[in-house]
């Protein structure tokens, strides 16, 4: 195994970009779209738009009233009438639920898409658009990944937040293994991400917590201009930075025989 550093690994993150810019980018504005996309649908099928709307709609009025209240009789007389929007009022019902949390679901497979992007980018293969979809071919593998990792990160925070960040970091890679090769089942993909996170575990959060003020920068954009701009280049470039970490952990010869014919 490799141990790049840092700087090392975002270098060739930004190189890979360079090189191919305007494919990387146009690949992460489809990435964010469709997420986009499936995220609203979901949250409309579940009537979570809908509730933020009208919580929307409250906050701005009770906030209204309490500026123009004139006496402290007043702006508790508001305090009081202020009420959160009920769930239940507008739920659609259990078919509409069940059809949102499947919806929901999908970013998973499409992620995992993303991931099999970056790693074929990053081997110097040219990979398209559609490459993000790649991900559906698996996606019972990749969900039980997801929910695996989620259970056990979760009953990590719950004892304690170090053993949840410990188990996020252990199985972190288990994506890119099962992208690499398929065939692997998620238990499999998630043993071998323990194995290639022995040694690295501070190493990847140190990357990732080096994209702080990128995170930072980007939240700070979008709350100016409403949109999320930025994350068009951040996506890739963390992606990316996260791939180049994974393939340098891999032992010398290890990996599949890409071939951008097959694979594209």
């Amino acid at each position: 195994m490799n141990y790049f550093s840092t700087r090392d690994l975002k270098n060739r993150a930004k190189n890979v970009i360079r090189r191919r810019l305007s494919a990387i980018l146009l690949t992460s504005l489809a990435f964010l779209l469709v997420n986009f996309l499936l995220t609203y649908l979901s949250e409309e099928l579940s009537g979570l738009n809908d509730w933020s709307r009208e919580f929307t709609r409250r906050v701005q009025t009770y906030t209204e009233q309490l500026q123009a209240a004139a006496t402290p009789e007043e702006m508790q007389a508001i305090f009081e009438k202020i009420s959160m929007p009920s769930v239940s009022f507008y739920s659609r019902g259990v078919f509409a639920a069940v059809l949102s949390m499947l919806i929901s679901l999908m970013s998973v497979p499409l992620s995992a898409g993303y991931a099999f992007h970056v790693l074929a980018e990053m081997r110097g293969h040219e990979t398209k658009v559609t490459s993000i979809f790649t991900g559906f071919r698996v996606t019972l593998k990749a969900l039980a990944i997801s929910i695996l990792t989620g259970l056990f990160a979760g009953l990590g925070f719950i004892l304690f937040i170090v053993p949840g960040v410990v188990l996020m970091l252990r199985y972190s890679m288990s994506v890119f293994i099962l992208m690499d090769d398929p065939s692997k089942g998620p238990i499999q993909c998630m043993r071998e991400s323990g194995q290639l996170m022995r040694g690295g575990k501070w190493n990847y959060l140190k990357l990732y917590l080096s994209f702080l003020l990128w995170y930072i920068l980007s939240n700070l954009v979008t709350a100016f201009i409403g949109v999320p701009l930025l994350n068009i280049y951040l996506t890739p470039y963390v992606n990316l930075a996260s791939a180049a970490f994974y393939l340098d952990r891999l032992p010398s010869g290890a990996g599949p025989e890409w071939s951008p014919e097959i694979e594209f």
